[in-house]
């Protein structure tokens, strides 16, 4: 896995998979994916595991080796330390044929902020 700085449709890879409601033009190699919304006070990590679920079995099914995602696959505001951790567990724990995983971020802040949590992943 591996974090960048730019457009997750900007970077190389079979297969960029991006929330439903992210705006802009599609490209043949982009796949949406219904995103969650944030409701406090529950914080629904199940409903964020399983978007990151669908990421991995949406490129299983299309046979990518190379996926690229956004550093959130979610609609609003979600705590960013959440979904990190989260999508980390997910993507470095389920079974998939992807060899590579690249997470575009927009921002120095979040490129750091994925940095570290890649450090700490065991």
């Amino acid at each position: 896995m591996r974090v960048v700085l730019g457009d997750p449709e900007d970077q190389p890879g079979d297969l960029v998979i991006l929330p439903a409601k992210h705006p802009g033009e599609r490209g043949t190699r982009t796949v949406l994916v219904e995103a969650p919304r944030w409701k406090p006070p529950s914080g629904p990590e199940r409903a964020l595991a399983e978007v990151y679920r669908r990421a991995v079995a949406v490129a299983k099914e299309r046979g990518a080796h190379s996926v690229v995602l956004p550093p959130a696959l979610v609609l609003g505001f979600w705590p960013m330390e959440d979904v990190t951790r989260v999508a980390l567990t997910v993507l470095m724990s389920t079974p998939s044929p992807t060899h590579e995983v690249t997470i575009a971020v927009p921002t120095p802040a979040m490129l750091e902020l994925w940095a570290e949590a890649l450090v700490r992943e065991p």
